[in-house]
């Protein structure tokens, strides 16, 4: 029975977390979910023959629990990603929760205290970095997507702030519960409950102080996003059932775009966003130049809005020529080969439309979407043992991953040194890589995606809230352009200054400011996070000397 009431308890802290996030946005369930984890382990810690394997099952199913709860939907674009999230995802959490319990236990109950931020903060960090198995969707601090008024400090911390003072809460809420489980003195319980209280009240008041007294800064540029409503797997246009329309030629489409634009455009707007993979043609270095569709909005520009630049994305191929194929002992694991032996690199690319523009600068998105625009290397070079691809000149070469370039870019309208941001899509998650962009020189956030692939879920609320953090942290307005899901504006604040309607063809305009002051965080990144995994090091530093001292 026992056992029983442990798993649903786990279970509960698991939904509580899970609730945190859009679309219930229960902020609550994230500053007391991880209570009953911590709680077990107390327990489990006092039982020597379950030990840490015992707790180490129980923290996976917390956090496979947690996980699944709160990406479920990735289903509709792939089991596989839900599987591997809910499989790798929970066991590294688990092996850092385990990491804790021995720290508390080996070396004292205070130091486990300080470790569990310490551990979970360096991990969230590490998720956030640029490899194979990089997933920081579920960093509890964006739990705090649709609470703006509350972490206005972002500003300064960036979102791992929000994870630490989550886990500082949780700290304090499992003191005080413990506290009374274990009948100390009514003080030491009211002190506790008051400690308690200061540490969610006071960051609550400097936030609530500082959203108040600010006002976005800068010059106004007059933004339209376009919401098309397509259908992501065969890029037809819907209506608000999700019935798709007849496929239309790659002119047609565009001039759809056009029609769509033309009733809310004048010459005074400066930008227009269109969403990721906009275009309805693969372009490659050899075809750009000359793309129909390209040419078709740049004339269209030029002729009705010639103050007007256009930020749209474009799915293209970069064509290797022999050279450069033959200059590689070992190709990247990025180059794919075509039926007729053509290598090329696929790139989920935006480009820059105006009338000052000949060239078209790209910029190609470059934090890719794991198990879908990436996987491991490794798992491409093994084709090389499946198929001889020196004799067989016909032989294709399966490949997911996307190239991507090593720097970011940004693109210049043609007014008031207006400078965007192109952010891509899943781009959007990651707080410290946007900073790259302002630090650039961009002094507003244009977000260009593709969130139907989720369909009506959580996903794309999920993904709209990012977006309100990324624009605290950097002080940059945000103007969000999907194809379908939500396309709108954010301040400088994280307010909603308009946002469509899922499964709804729309298109918006409004006037936002464009910042060219560099924030905290912009200048000097995720410190909490380098500081977090720096202690991490050090308490198991401390813990493996300790253990080789005692043998």
């Amino acid at each position: 029975m026992e056992r029983f009431k442990n798993i649903g308890l786990l279970i509960l802290g698991a939904a509580l977390m899970a609730s945190s996030f859009p679309p219930f946005g229960f902020l609550p369930g994230a500053m007391i979910g991880l209570v009953p984890l911590l709680l077990l382990e107390n327990q489990i810690s006092k039982n020597k023959k379950r030990g840490l394997w015992g707790f180490f099952f129980s923290a996976y199913l917390f956090f496979a629990f947690f996980n699944f709860f709160t990406i479920w939907w990735v289903k509709n674009a792939s089991w596989v990603g839900v599987i591997a999230s809910v499989v790798v995802n929970s066991f590294f959490f688990a092996l850092i929760t385990v990491l804790y319990s021995s720290v508390k236990t080996r070396l004292s109950f205070k130091a486990g205290l300080i470790a569990f931020p310490a551990f979970f903060i360096g991990w969230e960090y590490i998720e956030f970095q640029d490899w194979d198995l990089s997933w920081p969707w579920l960093t509890i601090g964006h739990a705090f997507g649709n609470w703006p008024k509350l972490i206005q400090w972002f500003s300064y911390s960036g979102v791992l702030g929000g994870s630490l003072w989550l886990l500082i809460i949780n700290i304090y809420v499992f003191v005080t519960v413990k506290s009374w489980r274990d009948k100390e003195e009514q003080f030491v319980r009211f002190k506790k409950a008051v400690q308690l209280a200061v540490v969610v009240l006071i960051p609550s008041i400097i936030s609530l102080i500082q959203y108040y007294s600010y006002e976005d800064e800068g010059f106004e540029q007059d933004i339209v996003v376009l919401q098309p409503n397509m259908d992501p797997y065969s890029d037809n246009f819907m209506n608000s059932k999700g019935e798709e329309f007849p496929s239309l030629s790659s002119i047609a489409h565009v001039k759809r775009f056009t029609r769509m634009a033309d009733k809310v455009m004048d010459k005074n707007v400066d930008w227009l966003l269109l969403h990721e993979t906009a275009l309805p043609k693969t372009e490659t270095n050899s075809s750009i130049y000359s793309s129909p569709s390209i040419q078709l909005l740049k004339k269209w520009i030029a002729v009705n809005y010639p103050n007007t630049s256009i930020l749209t994305g474009l799915a293209y191929h970069e064509l290797k020529t022999a050279k450069e194929v033959n200059q590689k002992e070992v190709l990247p694991p990025t180059f794919k080969r075509t039926y007729n032996g053509t290598y090329y690199e696929y790139f989920n690319s935006s480009i820059l439309i105006n009338r000052n523009q000949d060239t078209f600068p790209q910029y190609h998105k470059s934090r890719l979407v794991i198990g879908v625009e990436r996987i491991p290397s490794y798992f491409v070079y093994f084709q090389k043992y499946l198929t001889d691809f020196d004799s067989d000149s016909r032989a294709m070469i399966y490949n997911p991953n996307n190239a991507t370039q090593s720097d970011r870019e940004v693109f210049y309208g043609l007014n008031d040194s207006s400078v965007i941001a192109p952010v891509i899509c899943y781009e959007s998650v990651f707080g410290e890589y946007v900073t790259d962009y302002v630090n650039k020189g961009a002094n507003f956030i244009g977000i260009i995606t593709n969130d139907s692939w989720w369909g009506n879920t959580p996903g794309f609320e999920q993904h709209w809230s990012f977006a309100r953090l990324r624009a605290v942290e950097t002080r940059r307005s945000v103007a969000r352009s999907a194809n379908t899901g939500a396309s709108g504006f954010i301040n400088q604040r994280g307010d909603e200054l308009q946002k469509s309607v899922y499964l709804t063809p729309d298109c918006l305009r409004q006037k936002i400011k464009c910042n060219d002051r560099i924030t905290f965080y912009v200048k000097y990144g995720d410190i909490i996070g380098k500081t977090g995994l720096g202690l991490a090091i050090m308490i198991l530093l401390n813990l493996i000397v300790r253990k080789l001292i005692h043998k």
